[in-house]
């Protein structure tokens, strides 16, 4: 039960708390610029972060401890594309969670918020991160369904 039920259930909800901290990273970004919108931003990023790591950890389990087993994924050349997809949204996550805790330490030691055009600046990135997102919830679907089989 662990594996055909448990850990897809874990996996599924990981990806959805993933795409919804992408979300309301964007929500965030779209209000006024305040002292209160700036210093939640790293907070919803560490929670962004937090689920991509639970997503990560419990693909993993569901590839070695699911019912396909390594071998299948591992031959899967779309599951490569799944993977690197994940370590691309990692890498572009990158941009907003450097540029969040510069703007809270600005924020913290000389009162400076950041102004709009590096909020609008920003944003793109994390319609990238939910785009790439998109893309890896296709991909384990057809992977799933056994496209991309040798």
């Amino acid at each position: 039960m662990l594996s055909t039920v448990f850990l897809p259930w874990l996996h599924y909800i990981a990806m959805l708390m993933m795409a919804g901290g992408a979300v309301a990273e964007l929500y965030v970004l779209r209000l006024p610029v305040s002292r209160d919108s700036v210093r939640l931003l790293p907070r919803v990023d560490l929670f962004y972060g937090i689920a991509a790591v639970a997503v990560l950890v419990t693909g993993l389990l569901r590839m070695y401890h699911g019912g396909k087993g390594p071998d299948y994924y591992w031959s899967n050349g779309l599951m490569h594309g799944v993977i690197t997809a994940f370590v691309i949204a990692f890498a572009v996550s990158l941009v907003p969670t450097l540029r969040f805790r510069r703007w809270s330490r600005a924020l913290t030691q000389h009162d400076v918020l950041p102004d709009a055009a590096a909020i609008r600046k920003t944003a793109p990135w994390v319609h990238i991160q939910l785009t790439l997102i998109s893309l890896i919830a296709l991909l384990i679907t057809l992977v799933a369904k056994g496209y991309g089989g040798s």
